[in-house]
């Protein structure tokens, strides 16, 4: 073995390290929340999850019958709530995408992969820091990128990271005005809303009259969607 391959290994498992205690204090900032990935235990050695054997969103899109209005009103909500309490514990979320999203045996949804996650002090105004270029507002462009994935039933991604942390212009992106949740999906791209809390609180009241729905047809089972 070189020299060279050593330390390359050495550099990777030191990485590795970091992300795993950057992950662990992430579980122990943000407690409970149902829309995260349950935490049995947390270790030296490591992280023990719950399993959920449905697997990802991505490979959920990708291989089943497409849900109906309801159900994606629903997962919308959890999702952007979950957000929501993520930035409330100064927490941005570095990688926002359908393959870090777990999906529970009553199809509710569970955010897992936080390695990466900056963390800052309780103090912070989450929606004015920068952590080399991964801001709130980035948060809420990828948040975007899910929802629109939600909707359309098929995976979307663009990534801010790899694009220098620069927006791309709305015509570089998927036509949204005719999709359910379109102005909610083009106001994420487009920078409109200053927080999460406003695009939740926005997002809520635009699918009021879903919500409703969910409530008649399911025998008011609302909290499997939208309870964090």
């Amino acid at each position: 073995m070189s020299e060279e391959y050593r330390e390359d290994e050495e550099y990777i498992n030191e990485v590795n390290r970091e992300m795993l205690e950057s992950e662990k204090a992430v579980y122990l900032r943000v407690g409970r929340c149902d829309g995260i990935a349950e935490c049995i235990s947390i270790s030296k050695d490591g992280i023990l999850l719950a399993l959920y054997k449905r697997g990802d969103l991505e490979s959920y899109v990708e291989g089943e019958v497409e849900v109906d209005r309801s159900r994606k009103a629903g997962w919308i909500l959890s999702i952007i709530k979950t957000m929501l309490h993520f930035h409330n514990a100064k927490i941005l979320v570095d990688d926002m995408a359908l393959r870090n999203i777990l999906i529970a045996d009553d199809l509710s949804l569970k955010m897992i992969d936080f390695g990466q996650c900056p963390l800052f002090p309780m103090d912070t105004d989450i929606n004015a820091v920068s952590d080399h270029g991964l801001t709130a507002q980035a948060d809420i462009f990828h948040l975007g990128c899910v929802i629109y994935s939600i909707v359309t039933w098929k995976r979307y991604e663009c990534d801010l990271f790899m694009r220098g942390w620069t927006r791309p212009l709305l015509s570089d992106l998927p036509e949204v005005d005719q999709l359910f949740c379109g102005d909610i999906i083009q106001k994420c791209w487009s920078a409109e809303y200053t927080s999460m809390e406003q695009l939740y609180c926005e997002t809520h009241e635009a699918l009021e009259h879903v919500i409703h729905e969910i409530r008649c047809c399911r025998d008011g089972d609302l909290d499997q969607y939208e309870s964090v």
